[in-house]
């Protein structure tokens, strides 16, 4: 029942803090309202009619602008609950100026002091207006005998009597010390994660750099080493070894530039060399596998498009043409850029067997990756069989590559993928 009831104030205050501010601030002064009215005037014979009632909703009216202007509304509000009192006796709206109060006090605290001269002096005024035939304070502390100048000097009474006023002013100050509190273990928190991340980071860098790079570099090496062995006598190996020369030593380039933009925290952006501009290098890498690669780009396809969109262009298609060579068996392969006014359309088709290897079950850690780039720039990305024989990639991506709008990803065979 208690973790029912908490899941319950959680997801309720999770809905409050959803709402936009200024329903927020609507909220509170149509709930000061309503308890306002609830409040018995102090003196019998007031007037109970509509004027009252009337008066107290225009004075909790300014609380809709309470974050806003905090002190212009503890300023207006406590005239009008003043003037409201003064006009027809009814003391409910004093609800509202504590509420004026306290907000002035949290969102503007160097205001706090001059807050509390200014909430006793109202005070004062207030309750020689409570008291008319009361001399001064006399009176109202219970000593009609007593002159007011001992009634004031007494610390201990002008405490008593100035609690009520200043209480308003303590709350909201407090308020504020809890908040900056929370938000300095909030930001303490989060430094902390974000040294973690940064160390972790820079482990992972160092280890791709210290395995992957070694291997990547030895397998550049090697293969131009044997087409050096190779030159003149047997062309075909020596364009494949080309050929994984190129390849081995652009992978090389590319984990270098990577580690480079996690060691500079430049993550969000697009690593050099990944780009629209890359494309033709990247399909042209792939002549000496015995797969003919047709590229078509039109030109100015990736005109005004940021680098970002670029960048997951040039991996969806990499990855997709890497899946090629390991998977489909494929002879021929086609990419296919195309742009309409609000989108842009990434299309890789190949020729090979009608069920990829590896393409059962979740898809790969490939097609999930190219389904979160195209997710990360609010876009769709499909991943099925063409018929007859074949394979299938296509992505479309909104033009300007907006992050944060996670688009639908679709697949065209339900648990089917590239592997």
């Amino acid at each position: 029942m208690s973790a029912a009831w908490e899941g319950e104030a959680v997801g309720g205050q999770r809905r409050w803090r959803g709402l936009p501010v200024p329903a927020r601030d609507a909220v509170v002064a149509v709930l000061v309202a309503v308890l306002a009215l609830q409040i018995p005037p102090v003196h019998p014979e007031a007037d109970t009619g509509w004027i009252p009632h009337t008066v107290v909703l225009l004075a909790c009216a300014p609380l809709v602008l309470r974050r806003r202007f905090p002190v212009s509304v503890a300023v207006v509000t406590g005239a009008l609950v003043f003037l409201a009192f003064a006009a027809v006796g009814h003391d409910g709206s004093l609800l509202a100026a504590m509420v004026a109060v306290a907000t002035a006090a949290h969102r503007r605290p160097g205001a706090a002091p001059p807050l509390a001269v200014a909430s006793v002096a109202w005070w004062y005024a207030y309750q020689v207006v409570l008291f008319p035939g009361a001399n001064s304070l006399v009176e109202w502390s219970g000593d009609p005998s007593a002159p007011a100048v001992s009634v004031i000097g007494d610390g201990l009474d002008f405490t008593l009597w100035a609690l009520p006023a200043l209480m308003p002013v303590l709350a909201g100050y407090v308020w504020r010390l809890r908040t900056d509190r929370a938000a300095g273990i909030r930001r303490a928190v989060r430094d902390s994660f974000e040294r973690e991340r940064l160390r972790e980071r820079d482990r992972l860098a160092r280890e791709v750099h210290d395995v992957a790079g070694h291997h990547l570099s030895a397998i550049r090496l090697l293969a131009v080493g044997g087409r050096q062995a190779l030159e003149g006598r047997d062309p075909e190996a020596e364009a494949v070894l080309g050929s994984v020369a190129e390849l081995s030593g652009r992978a090389v380039r590319e984990v270098r530039e990577l580690l480079d933009a996690l060691r500079e925290d430049r993550l969000s952006g697009a690593v050099p060399g990944t780009g629209f501009a890359d494309l033709p290098s990247l399909t042209a890498a792939l002549e000496g596998t015995g797969v003919l690669v047709e590229l078509v780009m039109p030109v100015g396809v990736g005109d005004g498009l940021s680098e970002r969109v670029g960048a997951d262009v040039y991996r969806i298609v990499q990855e997709s043409l890497g899946n090629v060579l390991r998977h489909a068996s494929a002879r021929r392969v086609r990419v296919r850029l195309t742009r309409s006014a609000d989108a842009l359309t990434v299309t890789v088709e190949d020729d090979g067997r009608r069920v990829p290897v590896g393409a059962e079950g979740d898809g790969g850690i490939g097609l999930a990756g190219m389904r979160q780039r195209a997710e990360e720039l609010g876009g769709v990305l499909e991943a099925g069989r063409m018929p007859g024989r074949g394979w299938r990639v296509r992505a479309v991506l909104p033009v300007g590559g907006a992050s944060g709008g996670a688009g639908a990803v679709e697949e065209t065979q339900a648990g089917e993928g590239t592997g």
